[in-house]
């Protein structure tokens, strides 16, 4: 399987989270609109033509306006993760507590302690941003 097709297969699968948690039928009822606006694979090893495997998907914490996701390619014969990534989902006009309420009826207002990798990914994208802000 080549890149592309990770990237592609990632879509349908996020697509389809959205789908079966009711996440984007809440976001078109508030009129907004979600984008994937950073991603970040980490592949562990291959996948050969032919291999049946499995995509789960997860939010994994949220800010006022922003989803973090975490994808893994797992193969069903072994159990093993492949790929894993990290994606940030920004959204427009929505509120992202108010839309994650909805969806599970809990209070929402604490959030997710972000693992450790996401944090230093976020870190990471500052400091590009940062240096390129001053190369402008």
């Amino acid at each position: 399987m080549n890149n592309a097709r990770y990237v592609r297969d990632l879509d349908f699968a996020r697509f389809h989270f959205y789908e079966r948690t009711g996440l984007y039928d809440e976001i078109t009822k508030a009129k907004g609109h979600i984008l994937q606006t950073a991603s970040n694979i980490r592949y562990r090893r291959t996948m050969t033509l032919l291999q049946a495997y499995k995509i789960t998907t997860k939010i994994i914490t949220w800010d006022e306006k922003t989803l973090y996701i975490e994808q893994q390619f797992v193969t069903l014969r072994d159990g093993f993760v492949r790929a894993v990534v990290l994606s940030k989902q920004t959204t427009i006009g929505l509120n992202v507590p108010e839309i994650i309420a909805k969806l599970t009826g809990k209070d929402v207002s604490y959030r997710p302690t972000p693992p450790p990798e996401l944090e230093d990914w976020l870190s990471s994208m500052e400091k590009s941003s940062e240096r390129l802000r001053k190369k402008e």
